[in-house]
Protein backbone atom coordinates (compact mmCIF):
# COMPACT_ATOMS: atom_id res chain seq x y z
CA UNK A 1 0.00 0.00 0.00
CA UNK A 2 1.10 2.90 -0.83
CA UNK A 3 2.26 5.80 1.63
CA UNK A 4 0.83 8.83 0.24
CA UNK A 5 -2.61 6.97 -1.19
CA UNK A 6 -2.85 6.45 3.30
CA UNK A 7 -2.24 9.98 3.64
CA UNK A 8 -4.99 11.04 1.56
CA UNK A 9 -7.38 8.55 3.16
CA UNK A 10 -7.40 6.43 0.42
CA UNK A 11 -7.29 2.63 0.64
CA UNK A 12 -6.42 -0.38 -1.67
CA UNK A 13 -8.52 -3.71 -0.50
CA UNK A 14 -7.22 -6.56 -2.42
CA UNK A 15 -9.45 -9.66 -3.03
CA UNK A 16 -8.18 -13.04 -1.93
CA UNK A 17 -9.40 -14.53 -5.32
CA UNK A 18 -7.28 -15.92 -8.04
CA UNK A 19 -6.98 -12.88 -9.89
CA UNK A 20 -5.87 -9.97 -7.75
CA UNK A 21 -8.48 -7.25 -8.00
CA UNK A 22 -7.83 -3.91 -6.91
CA UNK A 23 -10.82 -1.70 -5.45
CA UNK A 24 -10.50 1.91 -4.68
CA UNK A 25 -12.45 2.91 -1.86
CA UNK A 26 -11.98 6.81 -1.16
CA UNK A 27 -13.20 7.88 3.04
CA UNK A 28 -12.22 11.69 2.60
CA UNK A 29 -15.34 14.13 3.08
CA UNK A 30 -15.64 15.50 -0.34
CA UNK A 31 -14.29 19.03 -0.13
CA UNK A 32 -16.92 22.20 -1.52
CA UNK A 33 -15.67 24.21 -4.09
CA UNK A 34 -15.07 27.37 -3.24
CA UNK A 35 -17.67 30.18 -4.62
CA UNK A 36 -16.21 33.65 -6.14
CA UNK A 37 -16.48 36.79 -3.87
CA UNK A 38 -19.48 38.83 -5.64
CA UNK A 39 -18.34 42.33 -6.91
CA UNK A 40 -18.01 44.79 -3.64
CA UNK A 41 -20.82 47.11 -3.61
CA UNK A 42 -19.59 50.62 -4.03
CA UNK A 43 -22.60 52.06 -1.78
CA UNK A 44 -20.77 50.17 1.12
CA UNK A 45 -17.53 50.10 -0.22
CA UNK A 46 -15.05 51.73 2.48
CA UNK A 47 -12.17 53.19 2.39
CA UNK A 48 -8.94 52.31 4.87
CA UNK A 49 -9.09 55.81 6.36
CA UNK A 50 -12.76 55.68 6.72
CA UNK A 51 -12.67 52.47 8.06
CA UNK A 52 -9.59 53.37 10.50
CA UNK A 53 -11.65 56.70 11.56
CA UNK A 54 -14.31 54.42 12.47
CA UNK A 55 -12.54 51.54 14.36
CA UNK A 56 -10.96 54.65 16.59
CA UNK A 57 -13.94 56.01 17.20
CA UNK A 58 -15.53 52.77 18.21
CA UNK A 59 -12.39 52.35 20.43
CA UNK A 60 -13.22 55.66 21.91
CA UNK A 61 -16.89 54.51 22.71
CA UNK A 62 -15.68 51.78 24.26
CA UNK A 63 -13.57 53.61 26.23
CA UNK A 64 -15.52 56.07 26.94
CA UNK A 65 -18.52 53.78 28.17
CA UNK A 66 -15.91 52.18 30.20
CA UNK A 67 -15.02 55.78 31.74
CA UNK A 68 -18.73 56.23 32.38
CA UNK A 69 -19.59 52.74 34.29
CA UNK A 70 -16.39 53.23 36.36
CA UNK A 71 -17.63 57.03 37.55
CA UNK A 72 -20.84 55.83 38.31
CA UNK A 73 -19.92 53.00 40.36
CA UNK A 74 -17.84 55.68 42.53
CA UNK A 75 -21.10 57.77 42.35
CA UNK A 76 -22.57 54.72 43.81
CA UNK A 77 -20.28 53.82 46.19
CA UNK A 78 -20.00 57.50 47.81
CA UNK A 79 -23.43 57.12 48.02
CA UNK A 80 -23.24 54.47 50.19
CA UNK A 81 -20.77 55.27 52.51
CA UNK A 82 -22.18 58.83 52.98
CA UNK A 83 -25.43 56.76 54.08
CA UNK A 84 -23.32 54.34 56.17
CA UNK A 85 -21.74 57.90 57.64
CA UNK A 86 -25.21 59.50 58.29
CA UNK A 87 -26.10 56.34 60.05
CA UNK A 88 -22.75 56.12 62.36
CA UNK A 89 -23.90 59.65 63.15
CA UNK A 90 -27.33 58.98 64.49
CA UNK A 91 -26.59 55.62 66.32
CA UNK A 92 -23.63 57.86 67.50
CA UNK A 93 -26.49 60.65 69.11
CA UNK A 94 -28.74 58.03 70.42
CA UNK A 95 -26.00 56.53 72.37
CA UNK A 96 -24.62 59.80 73.81
CA UNK A 97 -24.84 63.64 72.27
CA UNK A 98 -22.42 64.80 74.35
CA UNK A 99 -19.75 62.03 73.44
CA UNK A 100 -16.78 63.98 72.95
CA UNK A 101 -15.12 60.51 70.87
CA UNK A 102 -17.78 59.99 68.36
CA UNK A 103 -15.59 57.37 65.61
CA UNK A 104 -16.75 54.50 64.75
CA UNK A 105 -14.98 51.85 66.23
CA UNK A 106 -15.96 53.83 69.74
CA UNK A 107 -19.73 53.70 68.50
CA UNK A 108 -20.12 50.44 67.34
CA UNK A 109 -18.38 49.14 70.75
CA UNK A 110 -20.92 51.21 72.91
CA UNK A 111 -23.50 49.66 71.33
CA UNK A 112 -22.38 46.17 71.44
CA UNK A 113 -21.99 46.96 74.82
CA UNK A 114 -25.48 48.93 75.33
CA UNK A 115 -26.95 45.41 73.55
CA UNK A 116 -25.50 43.15 76.07
CA UNK A 117 -26.34 45.26 79.18
CA UNK A 118 -30.22 45.39 78.06
CA UNK A 119 -30.21 41.91 76.60
CA UNK A 120 -28.69 40.79 80.62
CA UNK A 121 -31.66 43.37 82.40
CA UNK A 122 -34.54 41.77 80.14
CA UNK A 123 -33.30 38.35 81.32
CA UNK A 124 -33.16 39.72 84.81
CA UNK A 125 -36.73 40.88 84.20
CA UNK A 126 -37.84 37.92 82.84
CA UNK A 127 -36.53 35.90 85.80
CA UNK A 128 -38.45 38.03 88.03
CA UNK A 129 -41.65 38.36 86.63
CA UNK A 130 -41.83 34.06 86.54
CA UNK A 131 -40.79 34.81 90.34
CA UNK A 132 -43.77 37.33 90.90
CA UNK A 133 -46.08 35.18 88.27
CA UNK A 134 -45.02 32.08 90.57
CA UNK A 135 -45.75 34.43 93.83
CA UNK A 136 -48.98 35.45 92.52
CA UNK A 137 -50.38 32.16 91.86
CA UNK A 138 -49.47 30.47 95.67
CA UNK A 139 -51.58 33.11 97.08
CA UNK A 140 -54.49 33.17 94.63
CA UNK A 141 -54.93 29.23 95.31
Amino acid sequence: MDHQQLKNGVAFIQSMAAPPNTTLIDFRQPQPQPQPLPPPDPRTTSTLSQSKSSNQRMEGDVKDCVAARRIQKADREKLRRDRLNEHFTELGNALDPERPKNDKATILSDTIQLLKDLTAQVDKFKSEYATLTEESREVIF
